[in-house]
């Protein structure tokens, strides 16, 4: 008997976890549609700045963290009953990002080691991990250290058992490992870990980990710089972006060999965070609606009035590319959604198209 009601017990469980686990996805796809919707359908400025910031910051377990809006705090659990029509559902707050900013590690191996577009992403490699800390709080990594994790990235996507020339060695050639070399492109960031060097650096993948930088801050393997402008890098929406956030993504072009022109306009990177910052809080603060009202900005500030017309190549007003992280608990179990998507936008900005390139439920 003492048997049987055991059996019972867990059979109930069970049932009873499969119940909470239905609700709880059910919860998280409804929560991811209105994301979607909220995408295509609202203003980018007043999604993010009145309703994503507003929800996200409005709590006190964000103080005193470095949460912005192109770097969002994990999802901090809310109480029950928020949204009305699932009152027993605990929903988190919505990790929604825009990507365009990030570098694409999937660029490296389609250059040619040596070329000039090779040296400028090896160059902007070596400027973001340089100002990256490991998880220890160590002093960054030398430019030797870096300069072999390059190697070791663009061996393992690049197709071929050469050597990256640059450094004269082909990673995986000697090496002793369990798992078969990919040498095709990455298709989620996580592999990196997998790649000579990567762990050895001390550098987190995320933010789950203390330290003041983490691959996915930094890094994607989405194609976010493709723009039908033609524009081959990233750019970072100063809509969006803090003043920190600015400079910080100028200063990764620093040294570039590719132009005098741009490395003119990066030298002013501080001037220029100052002048295009935004009020962060509500919709009545500044907002730029075009590339060129982002570049008269800079024309009409005397600290930037000076510089060359490149503004374009670096900045952008609305977002094409997104990273979404929703979760939702009942009775302890938990239901998550992790999506990548992508948008096309008519001439006047407004969503035509919604593309959803990774999802995962679970």
């Amino acid at each position: 008997m003492t048997e049987f009601s055991f059996e019972t017990k867990l059979e109930t469980r069970g049932i009873q976890n499969y119940q909470a686990s239905f609700k709880a996805r059910n919860a998280v796809k409804s929560m991811f549609k209105a994301v979607l919707e909220g995408l295509k359908g609202q203003n980018e400025v007043k999604f993010f700045r009145v309703y994503l910031q507003g929800l996200q910051y409005n709590f006190s377990e964000f103080s005193g963290k470095d949460c912005t809006l192109l770097n969002p705090c994990k999802p901090v659990k809310l109480i029950a009953g928020v949204i009305a029509d699932f009152p027993d559902v605990i929903f988190y707050t919505p990790y929604i990002r825009p990507i365009d900013h990030l570098y694409n590690l999937n660029r490296i191996r389609k250059n040619n080691p040596g070329t000039p577009e090779d040296l400028d992403l090896h160059n902007q490699f070596v400027n973001i991990l340089k100002n990256m800390k490991s998880v220890s709080g160590q002093v960054s990594l030398e430019n030797s250290s870096i300069d072999r994790i390059y190697a070791a990235l663009f061996d393992w996507t690049d197709g071929d058992q050469e050597p990256y020339e640059m450094i004269g060695i082909e990673h995986y050639q000697d090496l002793q490992t369990e798992y078969e070399i990919k040498n095709q492109k990455l298709d989620k960031l996580s592999e990196i870990l997998l790649i000579d060097g990567i762990a050895e650096s001390g550098i987190p993948l995320d933010n789950s980990q203390s330290g003041p930088g983490n691959w996915k801050k930094y890094f994607t393997v989405f194609p976010v710089e493709n723009r039908a402008e033609g524009f081959e890098q990233p750019r970072i929406n100063v809509n969006l972006a803090t003043e920190n956030e600015i400079v910080d993504f100028l200063m990764q072009f620093e040294n570039q060999a590719d132009s005098s022109t741009s490395q003119t306009f990066i030298a002013k990177a501080i001037e220029i965070g100052s002048t295009l910052k935004l009020i962060t809080s509500g919709e009545k603060g500044k907002t730029y609606y075009s590339s060129s009202e982002i570049q008269k900005s800079l024309d009409s500030s005397p600290a930037t009035s000076d510089l060359p017309v490149v503004a374009k190549q670096f900045f952008i007003p609305y977002s094409n590319w997104y990273e979404i992280n929703l979760k939702t608990e009942i009775e302890n179990v938990q239901a998550e959604v992790n999506a990548f998507v992508s948008v096309n936008r008519k001439p006047d900005h407004s969503v035509e198209k919604l593309i959803i390139h990774e999802f995962l439920l679970r």
